[in-house]
């Protein structure tokens, strides 16, 4: 059985394209939102924060959200729940008014500079959206459920051909010798690592391992120090792939 190996311009993509169209789209939106804080009367020599209090602020709330979402989903039937509601609706409502903030900036600064009036006021207005919409958005597109490092490992494996079975030659007059048992396979080794390196790997918030933990879907495994506990890296990447998919 062989595995097709993907191409190396899908597995680049799959790996770095979220990252690079976020970076692009604050980038595209940097400027904008610079030359909005100078009309406004700001000094140059602090205007270029503008762009970190509106793109990245509309980002990271909608990162945020996505996190706090999957938290209450994965804390159903837990006193928590109610917890992770409210913080989940709380962000939620933080990246909507963090979107709108960076697109209304853009939209302010093209529409000022160009002077558009009628339909071309409305084609400035919609390409000056793009950018803050599209990093808000690529927040919440998810992976794939396997590991980006097992993805880049497409090797090809091939099962052991089963030797043929040879005929049954003349009986013995003596019973054969008994054969020795063979060896009873070690168990695999678990994968221990902590709950932020298991939710890095896995795209997930650290308190989702953490439910899943207390929900007695992972087993916890002493760690380092008094109170340190690991979980199994396997066993976690197999309780993310029976959740249901997200929209």
């Amino acid at each position: 059985m062989t595995t097709t190996r993907a191409p190396w311009a899908v597995r680049q993509a799959r790996k770095h394209g979220q990252t690079t169209v976020l970076y692009a789209a604050l980038a595209l939106s940097a400027p904008g939102e610079y030359a909005l804080a100078q009309m406004a009367g700001w000094d140059a020599r602090v205007a270029w924060l503008m762009p970190a209090v509106l793109s990245l602020y509309a980002a990271i709330s909608a990162s945020v959200a996505k996190a706090q979402k999957t938290t209450a989903r994965d804390l159903v039937g837990t006193p928590q729940e109610r917890e992770a509601k409210r913080r989940s609706v709380s962000a939620t409502w933080g990246a909507l008014v963090a979107l709108f903030m960076a697109t209304a900036a853009q939209v302010a600064e093209h529409v000022l500079t160009t002077g558009a009036t009628g339909a071309r006021a409305w084609v400035v207005i919609i390409v000056s959206a793009v950018p803050p919409l599209v990093a808000a958005h690529v927040l919440h597109i998810d992976p794939p459920l396997e590991l980006e490092a097992s993805a880049d490992v497409d090797e090809e494996r091939e099962a052991p051909a089963q030797e043929p079975q040879k005929p049954a030659g003349a009986p013995f007059p003596e019973p054969p010798a008994q054969l020795p048992a063979p060896p009873v396979e070690e168990p695999e080794k678990p994968v221990l690592v902590t709950y932020a390196e298991a939710a890095d790997a896995l795209d997930v918030a650290p308190e989702t391992v953490r439910g899943w933990k207390a929900q007695g879907k992972v087993q916890a495994y002493p760690g380092p120090g008094a109170n340190g506990v690991l979980v199994d890296l396997r066993e976690c990447q197999s309780v993310k792939s029976r959740r249901p998919v997200g929209v």
